[in-house]
């Protein structure tokens, strides 16, 4: 290893090759590819904004969907309501018409009418 190895600061200038500016070509290359990746960017945009708007739709067709069922459920469930109150305004005007035995007293098992054998 030699000492301007060692130093922070490189005094070895004869060693550095000389740098060179890049050629216009090289130039042009560059932003026709810069031009090329911008037109690029562009189309992935423009597909990128298509698959947002079918999958809108599809969200949209779904919900859709959705908001069909749940407004036959309500119906159904409004059904069942309906005949649950109906049924039970039957049993009460059942129960409220029937009559119903009044026992005076409670009778043993072996006086009882029907214990004949």
């Amino acid at each position: 290893m030699t000492l301007t190895g060692l130093l922070p600061v490189r005094l070895g200038w004869r060693e550095r090759p000389v740098r060179k500016h890049r050629a216009p070509d090289e130039v042009g290359r560059l932003r026709g590819l810069l031009n090329g990746a911008h037109l690029l960017i562009a189309g992935l945009q423009v597909q990128l904004d298509d698959k947002d708007r079918k999958h809108a739709e599809t969200i949209a067709r779904i919900d859709e969907r959705h908001g069909e069922t749940v407004r036959g459920l309500e119906q159904q469930i409004a059904d069942l309501e309906r005949r649950l109150e109906i049924r039970t305004f039957a049993d009460a005007a059942a129960a409220a018409t029937q009559e119903i035995p009044v026992i005076t007293r409670v009778l043993p098992l072996h006086e009882a009418p029907f214990a004949t054998t």
